[in-house]
């Protein structure tokens, strides 16, 4: 269990450690990705919903830039 806690913490301050642009595109691929994941294994067609979802919180997370610590 710590070797995963270890693994968890590095790979956070990692992410955390990116610039503004970086950590907002990560977050849009993330969140594309998830959408799509689930929206596979729901009834339905249709890929605007991810990619809509990951320029979405790309463009929020770069707008707002959670990681600044002013």
């Amino acid at each position: 269990m710590d070797a995963l806690r270890s693994l968890y913490r590095r790979a956070d301050d990692r992410v955390r450690g990116l610039s503004r642009l970086p950590y907002a595109l990560l977050i849009g691929f993330v969140s594309a990705v998830g959408v799509f994941a689930v929206r596979l294994l729901l009834p339905g067609s249709g890929s605007f919903g991810p990619v809509a979802m990951g320029v979405a919180m790309a463009v929020v997370y770069y707008a707002f830039d959670p990681n600044n610590k002013n």
